[in-house]
């Protein structure tokens, strides 16, 4: 039976767990410090709790975490994984910048062990996403990982080095989430001095597509408003100095904390971009 170790039970690092166990593997996870709700979700997706060093003796560990957590967290296992007699391949599963990886990679290599870069891209495993995400390997070591696909995982190995998986993964989140972020700021903008109305009628006749797409992507952005923050700010490192990419990105990033600390006090955006997509037949009834 082939073990493998999950970070983090989060919302995606629990669901990929679930779905791996489901297909026969044993999944184990370090659960003493996580919080309450995360032990609970660990639980529902027959996720084995151990300790920290014992997640060295999985066949594979997964690091699916925060991006801001990704480098912290393996300075905090390299000394476990360098005293590990049997090293593990350490995945990295982060929304990191190439650049980021190449600092989780240096501290992992270090100890002897080896190291896949890896990207997800879609939704957690669940009801609403019951094929699950892709996962993009690259590395040296990503044929290795061709054998998840025995275990329930959507994979596809890169025929390239390391940092490409992450650059897959920050070019993808840069155009999806980046158009999220930017018509929603419009929104707010044309909300803000009365042209909601003319926009949205505008939009309902030359981009009906994109207003479609906006109303449902904005719900469900705003509650992660906080988690994008990060990711952007990974995403204006790629290719920094090459394109001003890296201005536009830091803006959205400063974006997503404005949403974030809106929905924490007075929720103005939030109620701008839900009267937006309420049509006004609605309002009146």
């Amino acid at each position: 039976m082939k073990t493998i170790a999950i970070a983090a039970p989060g919302a995606m690092g629990a669901a990929v767990g679930g779905v791996l166990a489901q297909h026969g593997a044993r999944v184990i996870a370090a659960l003493s410090q996580r919080s309450v709700i995360s032990q609970q979700r660990a639980q529902a997706a027959k996720i084995v709790d151990v300790d920290e060093k014992t997640l060295c003796e999985a066949d594979i560990i997964l690091s699916i975490l925060p991006p801001e957590s990704a480098l912290s967290w393996a300075q905090h296992m390299a000394p476990l994984l360098q005293s590990a007699p049997k090293k593990p391949l350490y995945v990295d599963c982060n929304a990191i910048s190439p650049e980021t990886l190449k600092q989780v990679a240096r501290v992992i290599e270090h100890t002897g062990t080896p190291f896949a870069d890896a990207a997800i891209i879609g939704l957690p495993p669940g009801e609403h996403n019951p094929q699950g995400p892709r996962f993009w390997f690259s590395g040296p070591h990503a044929a290795q990982l061709a054998t998840l696909s025995d275990w329930g995982l959507r994979v596809r190995v890169m025929d390239a080095e390391n940092g490409a998986a992450s650059a897959l993964k920050m070019a993808y989140a840069g155009i999806n989430k980046g158009i999220t972020l930017l018509t929603s700021a419009m929104l707010i903008n044309a909300s803000r001095v009365g042209a909601a109305d003319a926009l949205r009628e505008e939009m309902q006749e030359s981009q009906q597509a994109l207003l479609q797409r906006m109303a449902k992507a904005t719900p469900d952005m705003l509650p992660k408003a906080w988690r994008w923050a990060a990711e952007m700010d990974e995403i204006a490192s790629l290719n920094q100095g090459e394109l001003a990419t890296d201005r536009l990105y830091q803006a959205l990033g400063e974006i997503c904390r404005q949403l974030a600390e809106d929905r924490q006090h007075d929720q103005q955006f939030s109620t701008l971009l839900a009267a937006f997509f309420q049509p006004e037949a609605d309002k009146a009834g």
